[in-house]
């Protein structure tokens, strides 16, 4: 079959043979050979030249991608550089704020292997989506798929100083009910809007009318920009909102309690093995 690819591409034998350090007849033996096995015809023979027929171009466009991928996966084994295309599936959120700060780190350390990232707020569907791995945040219940936990995630609620001020949360919590609360539902579409702060007043004890004054985003980054203009407290989750915390934009007037989530890294059974994967996963565990 590598035979006939270098006779295709040059569509001389005399070519072919040059390329492969063969002589003429040995090359044209090999594909007479070929063609015997297959049953049909790869190339017709002309005066000075040859042509691939139909059925040698349809076996050519499959060899050409399979063979590109045999030698890209050589060549980073022998010179243990991986090339190609890695193809991300994440939540938005979580590559914004936390991937894209780290991933220049992965760029250095793999600097031939091209990187794809597609956002989507719920799972990707690998049969469909021709992503290599996703990250996403669950509840680690991945059937048929190999997944690994990252790290568990922790609910916190975050507010602007003034904000927080303004309800003299500083001192007690008994106005939190005049509280306007932001939910978001980004990853959690198996989930109700309200199902974070549920969550958190029950693990808090506390009853409060989260329904009374709310703003609802699909988007955790557009819950944490209103939240950073006051106009209320948004149920964060730490990992993501750790950076506003560091820089005082946003701060924790309230208990974090665990979230019984957190995120994994996903793909088909079987492609953990794929030293792009395993690449990513090495890389990723310095942050675990």
């Amino acid at each position: 079959m590598y035979t006939f690819s270098v006779v295709a591409k040059f569509l001389s034998f005399t070519l072919a043979a040059e390329e492969l350090c063969l002589t003429q007849g040995a090359v044209s033996q090999r594909i007479k050979k070929l063609e015997q096995g297959l049953g049909f015809k790869l190339f017709v023979r002309l005066t000075r030249k040859l042509e691939l027929t139909e059925e040698g171009l349809r076996i050519l466009t499959t060899l050409t991608s399979s063979l590109d991928n045999i030698f890209s996966e050589i060549e980073d084994i022998r010179f243990n550089e991986l090339r190609g295309e890695l193809y991300i599936g994440i939540a938005p959120t979580f590559a914004h704020l936390w991937l894209l700060p780290r991933l220049s780190g992965f760029q250095k350390q793999y600097p031939y292997l091209d990187v794809k990232i597609r956002v989507k707020a719920s799972k990707l569907d690998f049969q469909n989506q021709p992503v290599d791995l996703a990250i996403y945040y669950g509840d680690g219940n991945h059937a048929d798929f190999y997944h690994q936990r990252l790290f568990d995630e922790s609910l916190v609620p975050v507010c602007t100083p003034e904000y927080a001020l303004q309800l003299e949360l500083d001192q007690d919590d008994s106005r939190l009910q005049e509280a306007c609360f932001l939910h978001c539902t980004e990853s959690l579409e198996f989930l109700s809007p309200q199902a974070e702060w549920q969550y958190w007043l029950k693990k808090t004890g506390r009853n409060v009318d989260i329904l009374k004054r709310k703003y609802v985003f699909n988007h955790e980054e557009l819950a944490l920009v209103a939240a950073k203009n006051s106009m209320g407290i948004a149920m964060g989750r730490y990992h993501l909102i750790k950076p506003y915390l560091d820089s005082g934009e946003l701060i924790a007037p309230l208990e974090t309690v665990a979230s019984g989530l957190g995120y994994d890294l996903i793909c088909p059974k079987g492609h953990e093995m794929r030293p792009r994967f395993k690449a990513f996963s090495n890389w990723i565990k310095q942050f675990i």
